[in-house]
């Protein structure tokens, strides 16, 4: 008989209500679980039979999904986790472990690579994924049917690193596991479409203060990735396709081939968006990208300060930003940034220049956040020594359900406390969506066929801030329900 794996990931959205007032809207976007469809599709070679158990779908509490899974009647279960729902995953595997003791709980993810030690303590974890989590997840299984459960006094010996396998052996991740009814992103241009994630590459060479990431860069094949791609568009109907490796264009040369690939196949009617770097593009990179039908290019800009910037280590400065806004929108792309409020040092007078800075761009996208310092960073060290930056209350430090990009700041800077961070932050978004330029930007997407309310919300939220009423046409957006999450 075939072990049966469920794999598993909680509802995030109740993490993150900002724009809603505590509740979540129900057409909204969801991405897929990309990275359990790599285990799944890996661990089916193995021989084994896998299902995956999205609680963000339907907004599950931890308690359904718990019972969903233990229904299933699953020999294992692999969660994975980012730090803020980490604490709503142990949960899920202690509600598993009391439904069916006899399971065996693996729990992988950014957390559980950066904090191993502290996962693997609690009981209801038998084994913690540290990295990579396809070999190790092959050989708990293969164990674990062979034997007993290992008895592990230390929770160091529950502990797997996964070596980095070869990306060019691994097998095309299992998206006929998924319903892609239930996975729609907002394309700009049209509005919410049958969307996917897709990754040609995992890692990232660069040292932000603020990411933690694996530094080597490692690389599909170009036509593994675009059979991918065919694949999901003509079997599973997929119109919108999100490239989630981390720097999409990072190896030029191979980014080219992929996208001349890609134009061949001509699929007319697929868009596509991507994240980039402000300091490694160029025309003839973004007039391949709108060759393919790509409609939005993001980037990090975090901070219109050039002391902000230097101190983040990011390894770009504003020539550089204005130079890749300018260039995107010319090649008819929508420019998307990313902006930090809160770096450690921050003032007043920094916060302010990202501010205007924001405006200054040739920008039509942006999305601000106060600083959430994730363990694992060189910016959670520094907020730990109380250098340039520190938890608002000490316990901060390591109660994980408070480490949220949005709503209450953990942090204060020496200068600027967490509400003065917060309102500079609701500024920031203020006063970039009642730009006029982004207003007329938004009413033709509007005009185009996109009518999804959420996409809009950031928008609509600056309208009732700085003039007290909604977006001309917000009451002709599609209505959507909002519910409790929490």
């Amino acid at each position: 008989m075939k072990p049966k794996l469920a794999l598993a990931r909680v509802n995030y959205s109740q993490l993150y209500t900002v724009y809603d007032g505590g509740k979540t809207y129900t057409q909204r976007d969801i991405l897929v679980p990309y990275q359990l469809l790599n285990l799944a599709g890996y661990i089916r070679e193995q021989g084994a039979e896998v299902a995956i158990f999205d609680g963000e779908v339907e907004l599950l509490t931890e308690e359904a999904l718990a019972k969903r899974i233990v229904a299933w009647r699953p020999d294992f279960v692999g969660l994975t986790a980012t730090t803020p729902d980490i604490e709503m995953t142990i949960k899920v595997c202690r509600l598993v472990k009391e439904g069916n003791p006899a399971i065996v709980t693996i729990l992988g993810g950014v957390h559980a690579t950066v904090l191993p030690e502290e996962v693997a303590g609690h009981a209801c974890v038998d084994f913690v994924v540290a990295g990579d989590g396809e070999k190790p997840l092959a050989q708990i299984m293969a164990e674990c049917r062979t034997q007993r459960l290992p008895v592990r006094d230390d929770v160091r010996q529950k502990i797997l690193y996964g070596k980095r396998p070869e990306l060019t052996s691994l097998p095309m991740p299992a998206h006929d596991l998924l319903d892609y009814e239930n996975y729609q992103f907002s394309d700009p241009t049209r509005g919410r479409m049958k969307t996917a994630s897709v990754m040609s590459s995992r890692g990232c060479p660069f040292f932000c203060s603020f990411c933690a990431h694996t530094p080597d860069v490692r690389y599909r094949t170009p036509e593994a990735f675009v059979a991918e791609i065919e694949y999901l568009y003509r079997v599973k109907g997929v119109r919108y396709f999100f490239v989630y490796d981390d720097v999409f264009v990072v190896k030029r040369s191979r980014a080219l081939a992929i996208l001349e690939q890609l134009r061949r196949l001509n699929l007319a009617d697929a868009h596509f968006q991507c994240q980039a770097r402000a300091n490694l593009l160029d025309e003839e990179l973004l007039a391949a990208l709108r060759a393919t039908n790509c409609v939005r290019v993001s980037i990090g800009i975090e901070s219109g300060s050039e002391e902000m910037l230097a101190r983040c280590n990011k390894g770009v400065t504003k020539p550089h930003c204005r130079s890749a806004c300018s260039m995107i929108r010319k090649a008819g792309l929508e420019p998307r940034a990313s902006f930090i409020i809160g770096f450690p040092y921050e003032t007043r007078a920094t916060a302010e220049a990202t501010i205007a800075f924001a405006q200054e761009l040739d920008l039509l996208h942006a999305n601000f956040t106060v600083m959430t310092p994730y363990p694992g960073t060189k910016v959670y060290d520094m907020a730990c020594r109380r250098e340039g930056l520190r938890f608002v209350k000490p316990e901060y430090a390591r109660q994980w359900s408070v480490f949220r990009r949005w709503g209450e700041p953990i942090v204060e800077t020496d200068e600027l406390t967490s509400g003065e961070l917060e309102a500079l932050r609701e500024r920031a978004v203020m006063e970039f969506y009642t730009q006029d330029k982004v207003f007329r930007y938004y009413e033709s997407l509007f005009r185009g066929g996109n009518r999804s309310r959420y996409f809009f919300r950031p928008m609509n939220f600056a309208w009732k801030k700085k003039f007290g009423c909604d977006i001309p046409f917000w009451s002709q957006l599609d209505e959507t329900n909002l519910i409790q999450t929490t």
